[in-house]
């Protein structure tokens, strides 16, 4: 609302300036020259020329006289609303900047206190969430580092895995094996027993 008013106050004083207001002694002049304007262009849109009647041009300066003092009587009377705007502008603008300083400007201060608040338990908070982070990042790093060293024990037992699974492959191959030399060793055990038993046949054999 301010703002508003600033505007049509400044609108007030443009068109005073456009206005071209002048001292006392320049406006006693300025009804003449305005009385003349209006009589040429009065003159000119009725069309009158050198041909008409002076009862006629008497008639119509007495109607210009006549507009021009009700012109000069609604000028005065623009001028006299206009001051009295101006001096409602300027109390309700003082009134504003005072009712801001005693009640607005508290409020807004408080406001800024609190966001001031605000942006410190942020700060306060994002810089807890970096420890945080660094942290994890150390936890991370720990836990990449255990994660290798089990990987290559993973890779250990593997290995130790397959050479047990060859040992034995190569176990149950011998077992197969063993039955076949297991007859054969006994047949051997037998005659060697009975070549023990019997010397003479052994002899004979010689």
């Amino acid at each position: 609302q301010a703002g508003m008013f600033r505007q049509l106050l400044r609108l007030f004083r443009k068109e005073s300036v456009d206005q071209g207001e002048t001292a006392p002694g320049q406006r006693e002049a300025d009804p003449l020259s305005s009385e003349t304007g209006r009589r040429k262009s009065f003159w000119g849109r009725l069309g009158f020329g050198r041909k008409a009647s002076s009862q006629n041009v008497i008639s119509q300066q007495e109607e210009c006289l006549k507009e021009l003092e009700e012109l000069k009587f609604e000028n005065q009377k623009c001028q006299f609303e206009r001051d009295e705007l101006y001096q409602i502008l300027d109390l309700y603008i003082y009134d504003e900047w005072d009712h801001r300083l005693h009640v607005e400007l508290p409020v807004l201060q408080s406001e800024h206190e609190m966001r001031m608040m605000a942006m410190q338990m942020m700060t306060n908070t994002i810089s807890d969430a970096m420890e945080r982070y660094k942290e994890l990042i150390q936890v991370n790093s720990s836990y990449r580092i255990t994660q290798s060293q089990l990987l290559r024990e993973q890779a250990q037992l593997k290995n130790n895995i397959q050479i047990l699974l060859n040992e034995k492959r190569e176990l149950l191959v011998e077992q197969t094996e063993l039955p076949a030399s297991s007859v054969e060793t006994k047949r051997f055990c037998e005659e060697a027993g009975m070549n023990i038993c019997d010397p003479r046949a052994t002899q004979q054999q010689v």
